[in-house]
């Protein structure tokens, strides 16, 4: 009897312990949180890296895959720009392996071997073309919703600054593998849909983050599942702060090989630059629209055509027309119904309060959007007008 009442004490002291550590342990795990601000004070210590990236993008249209061996230290030029070494290893794209950029914070230069050229030229000659040539550019991409960044504080430090991307996008642990020799957490950054362009908010889509359990430095990065398209870069090799040669940060033009100043490369580029090519397909346009709204900037994305428009309330919709596309559920919808439009099925979501909507459908190979701050009624309206 005696016996067995100590055992008993022994087996309930055990499991007392067990779950005191696991208690204990649970307090020690770092969350998503502390993972992201962990990564960002390790990367505030970096003077220089050295790393082997094996890069994948699968767009619509097109895929392209990549090795790339990169140097970089900090503090190297004579206002303290970085320098760095990328060279491709290996590449899809014809012509692209051997491809080598450098520079020593003051000079560049950038090696076609299939070519035999290499564009040389300095920050004061390229920054007013650089300057003038994204000027150009202004206001083809207008971020809709709160995602303004010119009205963002700029995080002093780790902690701010992901707080301030939490402000944005949920993180969750996701979760451990092995990346680059090393055990990795992966964390699953998802987008706050309210918080998004409407571009990035139709199109879906999240990115997975791997850090070295050791320093959280970031190993790999991943954006999945989104109508834009599917990214992955990868490490096989990461280092830091190991004093690379300073002989790394400069090039040799190799003997015969045409050389070209940047300046001139770029208002050659101006003089030949050529419009987009225009959609392979004919564009429909809406023939009715909610009142006051207002067409804004047209892109291409992937082959497709998309429209956004503004309404008076700060609100927005956009219409999308081109190649198949894959369709995920939004994540703001709460329920989806098949409807007809333009005489064929398509698939309606919309939100609780029925003041959000999207729209999708095909005819042929071609596939139809209609989504943002609509009405169930109005998004079907509007499809039903394209001509």
């Amino acid at each position: 009897m005696k016996n067995r009442k100590r055992g008993f004490i022994v087996v309930l002291v055990t499991l007392l312990l067990l779950a005191t550590v696991g208690l204990a342990a649970a307090t020690i795990i770092p969350s998503a949180d502390d993972l992201l601000t962990r990564s960002l004070e390790t990367l505030e210590t970096v003077d220089d890296g050295h790393a082997i990236v094996e890069a994948t993008l699968e767009m619509p249209d097109r895929q392209v895959n990549g090795t790339f061996e990169m140097w970089g230290r900090l503090n190297m030029g004579p206002n303290g720009e970085p320098a760095f070494r990328v060279e491709v290893l290996a590449a899809s794209e014809a012509g692209l392996a051997g491809t080598t950029a450098v520079s020593d914070g003051s000079q560049f230069w950038l090696y076609d071997p299939d070519e035999n050229r290499v564009v040389v030229g300095n920050a004061e000659e390229l920054a007013p073309l650089l300057a003038e040539k994204l000027a150009e550019h202004e206001g083809q991409w207008e971020p809709g919703g709160e995602f303004d960044a010119e009205q963002m504080d700029k995080p002093e430090s780790p902690a701010e600054a992901v707080a301030t991307l939490l402000a944005y996008f949920t993180a969750e642990r996701n979760g451990q593998q092995e990346v680059a020799g090393a055990d990795a957490y992966r964390l699953r950054l998802v987008p706050i849909p309210e918080k998004m362009p409407e571009e990035l908010r139709v199109a879906g889509g999240f990115l997975n983050l791997w850090l070295r359990t050791g320093d959280q430095l970031p190993l790999a990065a991943e954006f999945a599942e989104s109508a834009l398209g599917y990214a992955k870069f990868e490490a096989t090799l990461a280092e830091i702060n190991t004093g690379p040669d300073s002989s790394l940060f400069t090039f040799a033009i190799p003997e015969g090989a045409e050389v070209i100043q940047a300046a001139d490369r770029l208002a050659e580029m101006d003089a030949f630059e050529q419009p987009l090519e225009a959609p392979a397909f004919d564009v429909l346009e809406a023939g009715e629209l909610p009142e006051a709204a207002v067409a804004a900037e047209r892109q291409q994305i992937g082959g497709a055509v998309v429209q956004r428009y503004d309404l008076p309330d700060g609100s927005s919709f956009v219409i999308a027309q081109g190649p198949a596309m894959p369709l995920d559920r939004p994540a703001e919808a709460t329920s989806s119904e098949t409807v007809t439009v333009r005489g064929v099925e398509g698939t309606l979501f919309t939100n609780d309060e029925g003041s959000r909507s999207l729209l999708a459908w095909s005819e042929g190979e071609l596939f139809y959007l209609v989504s943002g701050d609509l009405a169930p009624d109005q998004a079907l309206a509007i499809a039903e007008s394209l001509q």
